[in-house]
């Protein structure tokens, strides 16, 4: 494999954001890179496969699960039309 060499200038925040980034991970700037780069890549690879649902499916919570999720929203619908008809 050819190595490959990446120049890429920095605005002052995010020179901040490598440096904090290096003294929390430990990571090399150039770790740092490839990593974002897996990151970015994996995340790409999960919304071309299943749309924007699992690009953001681990920042769901308990609404990630879309069964539970329509049972819930069953649930609402059928209290709102039982009180409807007990008016």
């Amino acid at each position: 494999m050819r190595a490959q060499f990446l120049t890429v200038r920095l605005t002052e925040s995010e020179a901040r954001l490598v440096s904090r980034l290096h003294e929390q991970t430990g990571l090399s700037k150039s770790a740092l890179v490839k990593r974002a780069l897996e990151i970015l890549s994996e995340k790409h690879a999960l919304s071309a496969a299943g749309g924007l649902y699992e690009l953001g499916a681990e920042r769901f919570g308990r609404h990630g699960d879309v069964a539970r999720q329509s049972a819930q929203i069953k649930r609402v619908v059928r209290e709102r039309l039982d009180a409807k008809r007990s008016r």
